[in-house]
């Protein structure tokens, strides 16, 4: 479940399972191959086989080509929010460790290169622990394992339920809530009842310290129903709940704001899908009523 965004299944030739979590990296690592990335990822490829490279190598997915149809129009959208909320995450970590921050929590962390991708985070020697679903955690353990021959020093894989089991776990893990620490919770929320994600971040911000920071990411409310507003989402929506993963939580960006200051966050802000691009690509043409990312603190 806890990644992304309904790209699953038979993605553009590559098949998939029904792991989104698969999906958001295919797109990750898609990018890699497109003209000037402005995201460079090198260890995606330990995810996949050779074959799925070679492909993406030969078509580039037809990414950067005019969508001829509402689905590919939304897998389009959906590559581009992916690419450039790992930016701005990447960005936000990146001004928290430099800040100060100790620790790096990954919540819903599938596919995650961050902890070997980010110079920082070693270089400074942030504790860093990835949480997500069992089956996921022994998928990323058995991949480095492959690679590495181990579990890097500084990197602990936790695996949870959010629906089911209680984030203050973390600690019989060695996570420190004393210490200030980036927390980042991307492609999880829409899939959880609003109930579950409130209780999330409750729990986050009973947590945070002065000088610990949020980012995460959620969804309007567009997105999980059907409607004429959302390209592809028709598509979008029978192919989650084929799988048993639809979005069941939207909000939109102005209302979220306010609900994370009811709750105690301060400094909050929203980024839209468009904001993001502008930002990173110096552009607007995403809409900005689908995704987008939140980032806060409590001082």
């Amino acid at each position: 479940m806890y990644t992304e965004d309904g790209v699953h299944g038979k993605f553009m030739g590559i098949d998939l399972g029904k792991s989104t979590n698969k999906g958001t990296a295919l797109l990750k690592f898609a990018h890699q191959f497109q003209p000037d990335p402005i995201l460079e990822d090198p260890y995606l490829s330990w995810f996949f086989d050779k074959s799925v490279a070679q492909s993406l190598q030969e078509d580039f997915l037809g990414l950067g080509l005019e969508p001829t149809d509402e689905v590919q129009r939304f897998q389009q959208i959906a590559y581009w929010y992916i690419v450039l909320r790992e930016k701005v995450g990447d960005e936000v970590i990146t001004d928290a460790i430099t800040s100060g921050c100790q620790q790096l929590l990954l919540l819903g962390s599938g596919y995650d290169t961050r902890f070997l991708r980010l110079p920082i985070v070693q270089e400074s020697r942030v504790a860093t622990f990835e949480v997500d679903l069992p089956q996921t955690i022994h998928d990323k353990q058995v991949y480095l394992t492959n690679q590495l021959g181990h579990i890097p020093n500084g990197l602990t894989l936790v695996p949870l339920d959010f629906n089911q089991d209680d984030l203050n776990r973390l600690t019989h893990h060695g996570f420190d809530p004393t210490l200030a620490t980036a927390y980042v919770w991307q492609g999880v929320s829409y899939y959880l009842p609003q109930e579950s994600v409130s209780q999330v971040l409750d729990t986050v911000r009973s947590q945070m310290t002065p000088d610990s920071v949020l980012v995460f990411d959620a969804c309007s409310p567009l997105m999980t129903y059907k409607n004429d507003q959302i390209p592809g989402i028709a598509a979008s929506i029978d192919r989650l709940t084929e799988i048993g993963e639809p979005y069941l939580f939207g909000m939109d960006g102005d209302e979220m704001k306010a609900w994370l200051e009811e709750k105690g966050f301060q400094q909050v802000k929203i980024l839209q899908q468009d904001d993001l691009e502008e930002r990173f690509l110096h552009r607007r043409t995403l809409p900005n009523n689908m995704w987008y990312v939140a980032i806060a603190k409590v001082s």
